[in-house]
């Protein structure tokens, strides 16, 4: 993370306004997400940075590149993220560059009907190069986890092998959002991720999601998270452009703290020192 010298500003401020105390700008973080509707789906963007806007700690800028259904291959080829890489955010440098493959691990299914998925050799091979280009403008490299379809629960193993192999063989880390969901979904009564097409997250589920970016990327606790967050509307094909935010997602509050709670088991901090905030496990 990179920390930002405000001590001229606010010398400055303090010489313009006499007595008017200087409020210390907060530290960043700015994120490349890039993957598909997963992440546009409910703005998940604007849930990350609205969560980490209303905690203690830097703030999560988060900028991404999606396209719907696309796998990691796909990006490779139409070339827009070495761009994105190469031009660095607003302020020069990414410090974080987060990979989700498509659904299915970036492969049609073995057996549609069982929803079986194929072994993940393409996703890997898309991500060594991937985490290579991250590297190669000093980002951290690190992997959004996905879950498994509503009708095929058998998937979540399957895709958490393949997210935590991919992360070990590269020493990346890994957004344990997948883990997440299925602790969520075994451990909270009723609760309801998908939208009616058993795949999509629905607003809490990008919820959960945002929750476990945010402590994977900051090394922070989401306990205490907003339970409402705003920002730009979306659709079906991209967050659209809008100066008019909406509520994205708005939750009870015993279900909030429920899903903070598994957020944080799934992205342990290290008091003792013993590992690094957001490190692959």
């Amino acid at each position: 993370m990179r920390l930002r010298s405000i001590a001229l500003t606010c010398a400055l401020i303090a010489t313009a306004v006499g007595s008017a105390a200087c409020q210390p700008a907060r530290d960043g973080i700015d994120v490349l997400l890039v993957g598909n509707s997963y992440i546009y789906f409910n703005n998940l963007p604007a849930l990350i940075r609205g969560v980490s806007e209303a905690m203690d700690g830097p703030v999560v800028r988060v900028v991404s590149h999606t396209h719907g259904g696309q796998t990691l291959r796909g990006h490779l080829d139409d070339g827009h993220v070495a761009e994105l890489l190469t031009e660095g955010p607003d302020d020069g440098q990414w410090e974080w560059v987060i990979l989700q493959e498509q659904s299915t691990l970036g492969a049609p299914y073995a057996d549609d009907e069982a929803g079986t998925l194929v072994a993940p050799d393409g996703f890997h091979a898309a991500a060594r190069e991937l985490v290579a280009m991250a590297r190669g403008v000093d980002a951290r490299p690190g992997f959004y986890m996905t879950w498994a379809k509503e009708a095929f629960p058998d998937q979540a193993p399957v895709i958490r092998a393949a997210y935590r192999d991919i992360a070990r063989e590269e020493a990346a880390s890994v957004a344990p959002v997948g883990e997440a969901w299925t602790a969520a979904l075994a451990g909270v009564p009723d609760v309801d991720l998908f939208l009616d097409d058993g795949s999509h997250p629905n607003p809490t589920g990008s919820y959960l999601a945002a929750l476990v970016i945010y402590a994977t990327v900051t090394g922070r606790s989401p306990m205490g998270a907003p339970h409402e967050l705003r920002g730009a509307p979306w659709n079906f094909a991209e967050v659209m452009e809008s100066d008019q935010p909406t509520v994205l997602v708005s939750l009870p509050d015993a279900l909030a703290e429920a899903l903070q709670r598994i957020a944080a088991d799934a992205v342990p901090s290290a008091p003792s020192g013993d590992r690094e905030p957001g490190d692959a496990r």
